[in-house]
């Protein structure tokens, strides 16, 4: 079945999710663009902006050879974590209690995008140099487990639990797909899965969240008014939608509507059958990126489009079971989609690579050591 699905499908549904993701982006943000800046299009722009970097570097890493890739991989994950190390520092920026972003003139800039791509590398750099050597624990797991416990750190000291546990995920997915044996990834997730629940819980904002969870409407006006007003904005669209550009949840009432919550927007403007075209379209690009990975010529390339791959989709099902009430707040935005320069950056730069790999020239097959 995979052997279906490529580049071109790829790249289709990549291109509708950026393309969608404009509209949304402009028709969610416009009321709250027009009241803090009198311009309706300032997020849409900065957007703009960001998807014309994005391409460009997409299409200079679907050029390059994946062995450059490789050896840059290790580089790039050093910079990533000191690039989190350096919100701790003046160029920090503090946005609703977390320091996440760091200033860079006019642009601000959040390193935990590029720490997760650089994770990714390093993993896949790591593991398929080591094929040979899966069945030693400290080679399948405790280096893995250091290139992301790393940048989890740093971001659990943010404080952004959402990002760690993402880094967190993926790691896993990847070291599975490189063929780590089952009973080390058993202990590992005897381990691991504690430590994410005492994390969830050390702080009392965390925990909060987990009870409005269950039950929003103990709190309605706390914890639990985000996904109240999400609810009520899949309620109002019904399955065709008020209209594009009438929903009302954005008019102050939905928090985040142009980031985290903008699938709420698509529901209550574009109905069902817009959510389930975007939610399509993210099976469609993780099916590709599935099938990418299966007919690549190596294990480097291999794990690179497979990382690439659960890095966008598996932040696209958190976002979306955010939006729905099926998973907690994690503070996740929906790669290609919602409002955010970096993290379109980083996600177009992850579909950049996978495209390498599917390549048939010996480019874009070679493994890091050419």
């Amino acid at each position: 079945m995979l052997t279906r699905f490529g580049s071109s499908q790829l790249l289709a549904s990549s291109t509708f999710l950026a393309l969608a993701g404009l509209v949304m982006v402009y028709s969610a943000s416009a009321p709250r663009a027009e009241l803090l800046t009198d311009s309706s299009a300032f997020y849409l722009t900065r957007q703009l902006g960001g998807l014309l970097i994005g391409i460009i570097g997409a299409y200079v890493l679907f050029r390059i050879p994946l062995g450059w890739v490789g050896k840059l991989s290790f580089p790039l994950w050093v910079v990533s974590c000191l690039l989190i190390a350096a919100t701790f520092t003046p160029l920090g920026l503090t946005e609703n209690g977390a320091t996440r972003w760091l200033a860079m003139g006019p642009w601000s800039f959040q390193p935990l995008e590029l720490a997760k791509l650089a994770v990714v590398l390093a993993l896949a750099r790591w593991l398929s140099e080591n094929q040979n050597r899966m069945s030693d624990v400290r080679v399948s797991l405790a280096v893995p487990a250091l290139i992301a416990l790393v940048p989890t750190g740093l971001l659990l000291l943010q404080p952004d639990f959402g990002g760690a546990l993402l880094i967190v995920l993926f790691t896993g997915a990847i070291v599975f797909a490189a063929g780590a044996r089952l009973d080390h990834l058993g202990a590992a997730a005897l381990v691991t899965l504690p430590a994410l629940f005492i994390a969830a819980t050390a702080r009392g904002y965390r925990l909060s969240r987990l009870e409005a969870f269950w039950n929003p409407w103990d709190d309605p006006f706390g914890q639990g008014y985000q996904l109240i007003q999400s609810l009520l904005a899949f309620a109002a669209g019904g399955l065709t939608g008020s209209g594009l550009g009438a929903g009302e949840q954005k008019l102050g009432f939905l928090p985040e509507a142009h980031t985290d919550f903008i699938l709420s927007v698509v529901g209550e403007e574009v109905g069902l059958i817009g959510v389930l075209g975007i939610l399509f379209c993210l099976l469609l690009l993780g099916l590709s990126s599935l099938s990418i990975a299966s007919k690549a010529r190596n294990a480097h390339a291999t794990l690179i489009a497979t990382g690439c791959g659960v890095l966008i989709w598996l932040q696209g099902i958190l976002n979306a079971g955010v939006s729905v009430g099926l998973v907690p707040t994690t503070g996740a935005t929906l790669p290609l989609f919602s409002y955010g320069r970096s993290s379109l950056i980083v996600s177009l730069a992850a579909i950049g690579l996978m495209l390498n790999v599917a390549r048939p020239s010996r480019a874009g097959r070679a493994g890091w050591r050419t």
